[in-house]
Order: C-alpha cells, then structure tokens, then sequence
C-alpha cells in the first residue's frame, strides 16, 4: 500500500502553528519589558513583571507544544484530547525529569556530580528535560493525538460505562506516556547525543550554516513543512533554540557568562568560553532585510511590469502584500504571487534569502521575533540586550530592496516571466475588477473558492493556519485551480492528491469563516458543482422546490406553497447529539449538511430503520449509508458510522431497496455491531440533509437517549 508522508507531515506543520502562534505574547511582553528596562534600569518593578511574563511561555513552551499538537492533530479538536497532550507531558516530566532520573541511580543531587560523574551525566541529556523542552511536548502531542483519535469512540461494558468514549482518552494516555517513559529513559542519552551533535555541526557551519538554512526555509514555503525546520532552528529540539535563547536576553547573557562546558552554553563553545553577543539570533536577523525591505522591492518590479491596463489592480494587490510583510513579516501573499507562475523568480528569492541570513550572521548582526521578521518585531527586539548592531539589518534592507527590485524587473523582462498583470491567464488579478466590497467582496470570493474546489460535494475537511485554507478534497480532478484564482487569493497549491491549500493572506479566518458559513447554508452568489450533482442524483433540481421521482403533476402543484416542517425520529436507540460531536470533520463542520447524530446502544446487533416516511432514494453498495426522499421532497442521508465506506459492505445487511416507499420505523440496514466494533469502529451515525436549500434550520427535540421511533428532532423547510 503507497503511503502518503506528506499527508501526516502537514498535519503536523498546520498543529505546529498552534504553538508557535503563542510567542508574539512573549515577544510583545519582553520587548516592552526591555524597552522599560534600557530606560528606567533592570531593576524596575514594570520592566522585571512584563519580561518575567514573557518568560512563562519561554519556559513553558514544552507544554505549550505537547497541547497545541494534540488538540491540533485530534479529528475533531475537542478539548480531551488536549488535555490528553498536558497529562502525557507531565508523565514525561515527573518520570524522566533529572530529579527522578537521579533518584532511579541513587544520586541525592546531580549538581554536586563532579569530575567523569559530571560528564557523564551531563552527556545523557537529562537536565534537558523540562518544561521548555519542545522534542518532549511534540511526542507528547502526536502521541495524546493518536490515542485520541483511535480510542474516543470505544464504548465499554455497561458497568463501566462512565469511562467510555472521550473519557477513557486520558486514562489510556497516562497508560501509553508510562510505557514510552520506560523506552525513552534508555533511548534518549542516545537522541540527546545526536541530537547535540548535529546542532552543533550546524552551528560549527557558522554563517554558512545559517545561510543555508535561509534557503531551505524558503524552498520549503510551498509544501507547508518550512514550520517543521523551523522549530529544529527556533526551538529547543537539538539544543540551538535561537528564538528562546534571544528572547530570554539577560538570562541569557548569565547563562553564558556561568557555562562550563559546551553542553551549558547557549550559544557557540570555543577556547573555554560560551560566547552569545552576535551569535543568538544568527537565525533570524536576516530575515528581516528580505521581509521587510526585499520583497516589497519585488512588489514593485511587478507592478511596474504589469500590463498598463492592469496596473490598478496589481497595483492594490502588490501594496497589501508589501505592507503586510513590511509591517508584520507576512510574506505568503507576496510570495504566492510568483511562486508559480514564474518558480524562477521564486528560486532566486530563496537564494537572496540564504544571502541576506549570510550576511547577517558573519557580520554578527542580530534581532529576533516573535511572531515573524516585520517593523513591528524589529522594533520589540532593538532594546532586547542580545540585539546587536540590529540597526545594520535595516541599511541592509534598503540594499536588498534595490536588489530585488533590479533583479525581479530585469529577469520578468528579458524571460517574459508571467507575473500578475501580465497575459492573459491572469485570474488572480482579474478577480477584482468588481466593485464589490466589504462582506459582499467575502461573500463572493468565498463562493469562487467553493465552486473551484469542486463544489460541496467535494469538499472532505477544511481548516486554516495563519494564511492558508486547508482543504481536504475527495476527487483531485474537480478541482479548477482557474476559478479558484477568481477570489482575490494570492494561490493555490497541491502538497498532495487530495490536499489543497489556498492562499488567503492574514485575513484567512475571515475567509475560512465565510466559507464554513457557505457551505452550511449555501452560497448566495454561487450555487455549487456539489449541490448540482446531489440533485441530480436524488431527481431533484437546484434552485427549484425538490420534487420525487415519482410525485405527479398534481403532487407538484401542491407544493407549490409553503412547507411544513418535518419532524425526524430516531432511526435505532441511542444517544442523540449535535453533529459537532461527530469524530469526522466532514460531518462535525456540517460540510454534508444540517442534521443530528444518534451513538446506537446496542452491543450485539441492531437494526436502522427510516426515520421518516418517504422513498428510498438510494442504497450504497457498500451498505453503509442510505437516501431518503419525503413526499414534499426533502433529501435525508443516513450515515452508518465513521470511515465504514472503507468495509466494502462487511457487517451491513440491506433490508429494503432503493425506490420503495416505506414509513418511519421501517427497518433499512442490518448491522452486526459487536462485529464492526471488535475491529474499531465507530458507529456514531449522522441523520443529515444534504441540500442547504432544502433546510433553514434544524431543532433537536432530544438531546440525549433516545427509543426508536421519537422524534430527535425538526426540521424547519426553506419556503
């Protein structure tokens, strides 16, 4: 079986960026604190509060890491699992702390170690082990994740019963954490000296070191996995922390001042001393010349080479991004503007980027970020004690400003480089020539993205990180990059088969937002590619009153007035609940439509039977689902479980066939539950109607057990 590595690897990139969007807190925090205290003294109370503040994410960020990734990585984001990710990292900390490590080997206080004891114990890595230790908080997390999603829905015996489902979650990780535990402490003195040693080969690359990462951290842009090099260069993975260790400052400088080894310095170890002034921050200074100085150069190339009738448009393109990424170091709408309608332009970028990180670092200029390398970080970083020579970055800037600016201008020139505003394929630049604004202009582009990813039928998940939607598609063939560009997006790009991500920009909430609100109630603008073959394929037609195959003339002239709401019993007893409580993001998101879903109680055997009067409209071959159709044409699916259509039919019995006309109560599809639960499954089972048009809102009567047979809930009829 082929599998897919990137898959898991953008997951993890996108429940990486949940972490890491604490730290503009901590850059906010100690930068002020530090401006406070280059004014007033160290010893101001202001000034120690707010970098003491800075300092609790700083040090934290282990745990920090171990939530965000778990929660992150859950399948439907719910708060066990999170609280899953602290309780394995606090398993990791209290059984492999050096306290415990120490007790385990009879040591009453590892510090008092000297001599081949203290270099010994110190070559295993175990005072590494902490609170801000973020190799420790992302096995945490991906471990809290993977129990989460594989045991939230087992339901136990009935006399334990109060332990299943979400609930069992946190016992299950304690359990796991404990036996990892028990693996890491004769496996991790191995990883730590590995680890040490590989960044140490990094930074005894020095500035050449640096460099190179400049360009891998750009040329990785385009798959998302630039967050995970990241975190080996920014965090306390394999012992460089550069973001940490400069926003830490003076801590820092005390650190350094009080290492004796290479294995307590923070910054580079040479000739018996720890040195930090011109070191820490090496991975991050050069940014900032490129972001907020180089690409707005770029910007300008481009709107200058744009076509002269198409300068307006690019022009107020190229300006939102150049100030975004001047001002806050947001840098993917400018980026995805090139990045692959000219690639070349986007290899060159990299490489200036190496360049820029290069220079800084061997000239030993330095500043630091929090959120990214934009004024406004720049300017928090410059009183920060370890920030040194900063204001060299921005006389740098302004020559990579004309840099970019020469060598973007002439290359889209001589190569003819089909940049925004130039030719005709230009549909990013042509999506605004509406005069549309405002939520209509939201509304709008929201609908384009929808019908561009295929339509809702299409759509399987959908998520977003700082700039991009995260899309999730069924079939990779729907889906017309063209029509998506018609939204004023900067891109569209495929990491794998069945993932798309559009690039949005800062605003990508609002987007993402809109979008869901689309897809739940339909898009006003735009009626979808989905939508129009689910019509088609219950015998309906969009935009009209649904009508059953079977209805006569007569039967459609009484439905030409309003229609009454429908009520919607319980197809078998259980539990009822939202659908946000659905493990599946497709149903919890309502991207399949509004509806319910009823957890069976059932251990053996049981039957689901239709919840209202109507049609079989459709039987899967998989038996796994079921369509409906009642008599004033409203569309149900009944959906057996989560990820059952991947059992090709097992477990699942047809009791009736498509085109029979049966009463609620009517028994449908056998399942042999004890069956499908001794392989995992999760038999969860979402009452839904799949036609946004149909519906303007949902009641659920009952919320909680159900008998079958009463009503769960009411469907309100769109007139």
């Amino acid at each position: 079986m082929k599998f897919n590595v990137m898959g898991p690897l953008q997951r993890l990139g996108k429940a990486l960026m949940g972490a890491v969007a604490v730290l503009p807190v901590a850059a906010i925090l100690s930068g002020v604190g530090y401006w406070i205290s280059s004014a007033a003294g160290p010893d101001n109370l202001a000034a120690q509060l707010l970098i003491s503040s800075g300092d609790a994410v700083l040090a934290n960020l282990g745990w920090i890491f171990a939530i965000a990734i778990s929660f992150g990585l859950a399948k439907d984001s719910n708060g066990a699992a999170a609280l899953s990710g602290f309780l394995a990292f606090a398993t990791f900390m209290k059984l492999l702390g050096p306290d415990a490590v120490a007790g385990y080997r009879g040591i009453e206080d590892p510090t008092a170690l000297t001599g081949d004891e203290a270099l010994e114990w110190a070559a295993e890595g175990w005072n590494a082990v902490g609170g801000g230790n973020v190799l420790f908080g992302i096995l945490a997390g991906i471990m809290a994740a993977w129990v989460y999603n594989r045991f939230h829905g087992t339901k136990l015996p009935d006399f334990l019963a109060f332990f299943s489902g979400r609930r069992l979650v946190p016992i299950l990780t304690a359990i796991f954490a404990i036996v990892v535990s028990g693996i890491l402490y004769f496996v991790w003195p191995f990883i730590y000296h590995a680890l040490f040693n590989f960044g140490a080969s990094i930074q005894g690359l020095g500035a050449a070191g640096a460099g190179i990462y400049g360009v891998a951290n750009r040329l990785l842009i385009p798959t998302g996995l630039h967050h995970a090099l990241n975190s080996v260069f920014w965090f306390d993975v394999i012992g460089i922390n550069d973001i940490g260790n400069f926003q830490s400052g003076q801590k820092t400088i005390e650190a350094a001042a009080a290492a004796t080894s290479a294995a307590d310095c923070p910054g580079i170890w040479a000739n018996g001393q720890c040195t930090v002034e011109g070191v820490v921050g090496r991975y991050q200074a050069g940014f900032f010349p490129v972001m907020m100085f180089g690409l707005p150069g770029a910007a300008l190339a481009m709107y200058l080479r744009a076509d002269k009738s198409k300068r307006k448009v690019v022009g107020s393109l190229m300006a939102a991004g150049a100030l975004a990424s001047f001002f806050t170091g947001v840098t993917e709408p400018l980026e995805f503007s090139f990045m692959f309608v000219a690639p070349l332009l986007y290899v060159v970028h990299a490489l200036l980027m190496g360049l820029s990180v290069f220079i800084a670092a061997a000239m030993e200029w330095t500043a630091g970020f929090g959120f990214s390398a934009g004024f406004v970080d720049m300017l928090l970083s410059s009183q920060n004690p370890l920030a040194n020579k900063w204001y060299m970055l921005l006389v740098m800037g302004i020559a990579f400003f004309a840099l970019y600016f020469v060598i973007f201008y002439f290359l889209i020139g001589w190569l003819n480089l089909k940049t925004p505003g130039r030719g005709e394929d230009d549909a990013a630049a042509e999506s605004t020539e509406d005069s549309v604004s405002g939520d209509d202009k939201t509304a709008r582009d929201a609908a384009h993205i929808i019908e561009g990813l295929g339509g809702k039928d299409n759509i399987d998940s959908l998520d977003y990180c700082t700039t991009r939607l995260r899309v999730g598609v069924k079939e990779r063939a729907l889906v017309r990059d063209s029509v998506i560009k018609r939204a004023a997006v900067s891109g569209v790009i495929h990491p794998s088969e069945k993932s798309v991500q559009v690039i949005v920009g800062p605003a990508v909430q609002f987007m993402y937002d809109e979008v869901s609100h689309q897809l739940r109630h339909g898009s006003p603008a735009l009626a979808t590619a989905g939508a129009t073959s689910a019509a088609a394929a219950a015998g309906t037609s969009v935009g009209a009153k649904s009508v059953p195959a079977s209805a006569t003339v007569g039967d459609a002239d009484a439905m030409s007035g309003s229609v009454a709401d429908i009520p919607v019993r319980a197809p078998f007893a259980g539990d009822v609940v939202e659908l946000s409580q659905v493990p599946d993001a497709s149903f919890a998101q309502g991207m399949v439509g509004e509806g319910f879903a009823v957890m069976p109680d059932a251990i053996d055997a049981f039957d689901v039977c239709a919840p209202v009067d109507g049609t079989i409209t459709m039987i899967f071959k998989t038996r796994h689902a079921f369509g409906m159709q009642t008599a004033d044409g409203l569309d149900l699916l009944i959906h057996i479980g989560i990820d059952t259509v991947e059992l090709k039919g097992e477990g699942f019995t047809a009791l009736a066939k498509k085109g029979d006309t049966v009463t609620a109560g009517t028994p449908i599809i056998a399942v042999e539950a004890s069956k499908l639960r001794e392989r995992g499954v999760n038999l969860i089972t979402p009452v839904v109607c799949p036609t946004a048009k149909q519906v303007a809102g949902i009641d659920i009567a009952r919320e909680g057990h159900a008998l079958p047979g009463e009503v769960a809930a009411t469907i309100k009829r769109s007139s």
